[in-house]
């Protein structure tokens, strides 16, 4: 065996004994031996590596079997530290989350009518900032910093092309953040970010293929296959939102027409009520809003429908059949175990998701032999940011615990 062969064989043993002793609360080493099919010798000098760098503690006896007690092992959660941030059309959050990704310290923003990329970059920077002062004794321990934005990435370069959400274009955000921080710095499309957290501390752990979708004012997706995010050949799959549904349909911004975004979410479905209501004034919609139509939005949508106004319902019915035919067509491409909904849409449209379900059921049920779990997410709303900071996470991982370039200041942060 030659010597490069035998070095990627131990990073690959330290990586899978790392890997495992992140999942589990806590270990002994005959056990990381069974799970990694690895010999106890072997087991024994990568866990006095991890020690020496301070990722493996031992946290006192197991449970004898007959003989000594195991000496317990725990990942050490708090040897590094990663920041989060979220940029959305709604707000800004900052995250400082440990190994676990546990929330250390969160900082959040709304995002104004008059911002601009370089207000809301400057703010996130200042967020940043704060944390660092706050937690002076963390700051020599950050190994990164992930950023998740919803639109076109291209995660190699950190360059967004477009953001209809922000309404943004051709944005070089790495290069932004590089003027003020130096060390790993990921930008990563905001919807991936997402599904990324899932996979680690979310629904989707045990998952190797899953249909995740954000539906807020526009609609995200993002496509896991074997285990891993799927980017496609220009970076830019699991555009759901932007999946014909209509042949001569509305213009959309994305330069086609009859996109799914323009008929199933947040904003198609209060455009589509003020467009119904203002030729009907019989609808429940109207008097919620007290005859103002533009206050007509999909939660008032939701809440006509929850008191069973005729008109509502109609309108959630037909964008849950629009959705039900784009996640269909996704099923037959990728025959996905699980499908995650998120998003502020699915968090408080549950007669909309219902009826949903149902015309999926409609449209797939006779041909798939194994039910698809579809899951509507109500955890944690702080997915984005802890997601974009598992792109660190992983990088870390995926190097056997290995440590570049931490995060510092740069002169023009002061």
């Amino acid at each position: 065996m030659q010597k490069g062969d035998n070095n990627l064989i131990n990073l690959t043993n330290r990586i899978n004994v790392l890997n495992l002793l992140w999942k589990e609360p806590s270990i002994y080493r005959a056990e990381i031996a069974r799970s990694t099919n690895l010999s106890i010798p072997t087991v024994m000098k990568i866990i006095d590596d991890l020690t020496v760098r301070d990722l493996v503690r031992e946290v006192g006896k197991g449970v004898s079997s007959g003989g000594k007690p195991p000496v317990m092992l725990e990942f050490h959660k708090s040897a590094y530290y990663m920041i989060g941030v979220d940029i959305n059309e709604f707000w800004t959050e900052v995250v400082l989350v440990n190994l676990l990704l546990g929330i250390e310290e969160k900082r959040i923003q709304d995002i104004r009518v008059t911002d601009t990329v370089d207000s809301v970059i400057q703010r996130v920077i200042k967020e940043i900032h704060v944390i660092f002062e706050h937690h002076s004794d963390k700051t020599d321990k950050i190994l990164g910093i992930g950023v998740g934005i919803p639109g076109l990435i291209d995660p190699k370069r950190g360059y967004l092309s477009y953001s209809a959400e922000m309404k943004w274009q051709d944005v070089n955000m790495k290069e932004l953040f590089r003027a003020c921080f130096e060390g790993e710095i990921i930008i990563e499309e905001r919807t991936r970010a997402m599904a990324s957290a899932e996979m680690r501390i979310g629904r989707a752990q045990d998952v190797k293929n899953f249909l995740y979708v954000n539906i807020s004012s526009g609609i995200g997706s993002a496509i896991v296959m074997n285990g891993k995010l799927y980017y496609g050949n220009n970076k830019s799959s699991g555009r759901l939102g932007h999946m014909v549904v209509e042949k001569d349909g509305l213009s959309c911004n994305c330069g086609n027409h009859g996109c799914l975004e323009l008929y199933a979410s947040g904003n198609a479905i209060g455009r589509i009520a003020k467009e119904k209501v203002m030729r009907d004034h019989s609808s429940l919609i109207y008097d919620l809003v007290y005859g103002d139509l533009d206050k007509i939005d999909v939660y008032i949508v939701f809440e006509a429908a929850g008191n069973k106004d005729r008109l509502a319902l109609e309108i959630l019915k037909d964008a849950a059949e629009y959705l039900a035919m784009a996640v269909s067509g996704v099923i037959n491409l990728m025959d996905p175990q699980q499908i995650i909904f998120d998003g502020k849409v699915c968090r408080n449209g549950d007669i909309y998701m219902k009826l949903f379900e149902q015309a999926l059921n409609e449209r797939y049920a006779k041909y798939i032999e194994n039910e698809i779990e579809i899951v509507c997410e109500k955890g944690s709303s702080n997915i984005a940011s802890i997601g974009a900071a598992t792109f660190i996470l992983e990088r870390f991982l995926s190097t056997g615990g290995e440590v570049g370039s931490l995060v510092r200041l740069t002169e023009n942060s002061y």
